[in-house]
């Protein structure tokens, strides 16, 4: 091949890397409106989802519970024959036997107040529980879609990334061509040119299986809307507060909530456990009927005993206590757990955004002079075409592993605000669920 000829050639390949280096980057252009961005994709996830919709009327009916456990319970009822003979000449008579009567009776049971009152309170708890529960799928819900839109962008990032390599490497794969035939190249770097180009086809079609994949896993959040293409655009990043502040906000998530309204639903419980030791009461008022003698009214006044608590109240009152330690010790294992993934993702997100920034301003950079320079020896006649081969691969290399950067950056910003790290710090009154 003459001078002049690779030369050429080596400038058409300068303009190719060129034109891929000056691409703008993932997330730099805007998105038209029939885009789906990540917080269409949020906002679609939590609209109409049965299970937030199941979990609110759970609340509902634990609500209502709470109020009809509160009252006293209903009157009874009572109608019956009494002393009835069934012998003798007097023998199912109801006017030959003095005793014998038609009688009617109410009966009204009288549970203590403070005992209504704890029923009423445990599944008020558990109606505040079921509230938090239903934040906490918010939560969930959104972290979940995001992660899953992230996944879809992060391959169809590595596709478009694949695709521009690709028309590199066949124009490279073309030179080596021209070169082999006139004698100033090897067969080997052909050949290897050549297994770039279809390396590069397998990493294409894997980024398109992965993309599928992907939308498949956001359609269980979205449905259909999964299938519309996605912004190429990130969200802005935020500036991620002080560890401190973050764990500061984790006493605001919903689980920790949940966690305390199950303290007190047992508290509730422990304090019931206490007043069945006190009897409750109640009281029956009756009117008999006689038709050959003087009507009768009755009175009744009845009380509970429980003299014989040993296996009853004492062991109910041992299981309620047990509750509320298993409760008070489960909410101490949920805040460990999540002050852990708060100080993990907080760290994990300073270590990226630090890796990142050298890709950006070092790396790439450096992989790009690389290339270029091995372009230039090439076209002077000074290296070889395995240098330019090899520049380029591991530029690839280096791309991708800043898109997985970008995505990993993205996926523990997504975990430190299901955390709760970027929410305003909550009033006296009132807590940041979502």
């Amino acid at each position: 091949m003459s001078l002049l000829t690779r030369r050429a050639l080596a400038g058409h390949l300068v303009a190719v890397t060129l034109t891929a280096a000056a691409a703008p980057p993932a997330g730099a252009s805007a998105c038209d409106r029939a885009t789906l961005t990540l917080s269409d994709a949020a906002a679609l996830a939590v609209t109409a989802q049965p299970l937030i919709t199941g979990l609110d009327a759970q609340r509902q009916a634990a609500q209502a519970s709470a109020v009809a456990a509160a009252q006293l319970p209903d009157p009874q009822l009572g109608f019956g024959i009494v002393d009835l003979p069934i012998d003798t000449n007097e023998a199912y008579s109801l006017t030959r036997d003095s005793d014998t009567q038609i009688e009617l009776s109410v009966m009204q049971e009288f549970p203590r107040a403070e005992k209504r009152r704890l029923r009423g309170e445990q599944l008020t708890q558990e109606a505040a529980r079921l509230s938090a529960e239903q934040h906490l799928a918010r939560r969930s819900i959104r972290l979940d879609v995001t992660l899953a839109w992230l996944d879809v962008w992060r391959f169809e990032q590595e596709l478009s990334l694949v695709r521009t390599l690709q028309t590199e490497a066949e124009s490279q794969l073309q030179a080596a061509e021209i070169a082999l035939r006139t004698g100033t190249t090897t067969q080997a770097a052909f050949l290897r040119a050549r297994q770039q180009v279809n390396r590069l086809e397998d990493a294409a079609r894997e980024a398109d299986q992965r993309i599928e994949q992907a939308r498949s896993g956001l359609s269980r959040w979205i449905g259909e809307a999964a299938l519309q293409p996605i912004c190429t655009d990130l969200p802005p990043r935020q500036d991620v507060p002080p560890l401190a502040q973050v764990v500061t906000a984790v006493a605001d998530h919903p689980q920790l909530a949940g966690a305390a309204a199950q303290i007190a639903a047992a508290e509730a419980g422990s304090g019931l456990a206490r007043a069945n030791f006190s009897p409750d009461w109640r009281v029956a008022v009756g009117y008999g009927h006689r038709p050959a003698f003087s009507e009768m009214v009755m009175l009744q006044v009845g009380i509970d005993l429980p003299v014989f608590t040993r296996n009853r109240q004492d062991q109910a009152l041992t299981a309620a206590l047990a509750q509320q330690q298993a409760a008070e010790f489960a909410r101490q294992d949920v805040l460990r757990r999540l002050l852990s993934q708060a100080r993990h993702s907080h760290h994990d997100h300073e270590r990226l955004l630090e890796r990142l920034q050298l890709y950006q301003t070092r790396l790439l950079p450096d992989a790009d002079a690389q290339i270029q320079a091995a372009q230039r020896g090439w076209r002077a006649g000074r290296d070889g075409f395995r240098d330019l081969l090899d520049a380029r691969s591991a530029a690839l290399e280096l791309r991708l592993s800043a898109l997985a950067l970008q995505h990993e950056l993205a996926r523990s910003e997504a975990q430190l605000r299901y955390l709760g790290a970027f929410d305003a710090p909550a009033g006296p009154a009132e807590h940041a669920h979502e």
